[in-house]
């Protein structure tokens, strides 16, 4: 049985984790290992790629395994309006700013470790050629030791919220805390899907903790007001579930709100839902929908907007 190490936030919280894990000796068999790509593209960013490889499920989780995880060397190319791009692989030590930036937004990380400080290096394949441009589509592809992934993906139209503003906590005893709401009139054609990240005072942005996207499938072309739920780090050993997804009164809250096509949101959708119900006996049987031909992740494009709101 394999495990998958392609989120890189569950790499970085399983830091923080690996030394409090009981050692557990069980006899299962060796999967075959695959490559396993994280990649997005936004835009005005450049292209971000993460490549590793699966590692057995009961492995022990240390910096050392985690970093030789990584695979390098591979040819990663994207492929964009008839011109083809190749990444070239950057430790985390000598990333761009505009690199920086992007892998911050998406996966929520301290600067020490875009820094370079920490003690972890990862690494990512990137190209500061290539920004990513509204309505555009974009190739991979990867060739490592005779073996070649392929994926496409699309940065769709801008799909902004209208609004935001803030209620109080529905308990008086709580008067220090908010909940977010958002206003959100959707397209009148139906295919439309967001992934969202909060963001609170200066923290990092992080992606809805239980559901970080969405579809208009109930509400195509129609305008809706809803409560979003404060974005929160992977990882947590315990959620507080009388204080989880509310703001302190006075917090600075942007939103980054994304449009994604459908494989992007299909793979989140489904990865949430398996997360989400591990362990239950009563859940229905679920499969992380990659869209990377020949290997394992997502490789997905975002059309972003923010909103900021201080919770008064």
């Amino acid at each position: 049985m394999l495990r998958s190490y392609f989120i890189l936030a569950s790499i970085l919280c399983s830091l923080l984790l690996f030394g409090c894990e009981e050692d557990i000796t069980v006899d299962l068999p060796q999967g075959e290992e695959q490559l396993v790509v994280e990649g997005h593209i936004e835009q005005g960013l450049p292209p971000v790629v993460i490549l590793t490889r699966t590692v057995p499920v009961f492995a022990d989780v240390s910096p050392e395994v985690l970093e030789q995880s990584f695979v390098h060397n591979a040819q990663v190319t994207v492929i964009a309006e008839g011109q083809s791009y190749t990444l070239k692989e950057v430790s985390s030590v000598a990333l761009s700013e505009d690199v920086k930036q992007a892998i911050a937004l998406q996966f929520g990380l301290i600067p020490d470790m875009l820094a370079g400080t920490g003690s972890f290096v990862f690494y990512v394949y990137t190209s500061e050629e290539l920004k990513g441009r509204l309505g555009k589509t974009y190739g991979l592809r990867i060739s490592h030791e005779g073996k070649v992934l392929t994926s496409s993906t699309s940065i769709p139209q801008l799909n902004p919220l209208d609004s935001l503003w803030s209620v109080p906590h529905p308990n008086p005893e709580e008067d220090s805390l908010r909940q977010l709401y958002y206003r959100y009139s959707d397209p009148d054609t139906i295919g439309n899907y967001v992934r969202y990240f909060t963001k609170r005072n200066n923290e990092p942005f992080y992606p809805g903790l239980f559901a970080s996207v969405f579809s208009d499938e109930f509400v195509n072309g129609a305008t809706i007001d809803y409560p979003l739920d404060r974005g929160e780090p992977k990882g947590q050993a315990e959620i507080n579930e009388d204080l989880y997804g509310y703001f302190g009164k006075g917090d600075t809250v942007t939103v980054r709100w994304a449009a994604i096509d459908m494989p992007h949101y299909r793979f989140w959708f489904t990865l949430e839902n398996e997360q989400n119900n591990n362990g239950s006996p009563i859940s229905s049987p679920n499969i992380t929908q990659s869209n990377i031909e020949g290997g394992l992740g997502i490789w997905g494009g975002y059309a972003v907007t923010y909103n900021t709101i201080i919770m008064k």
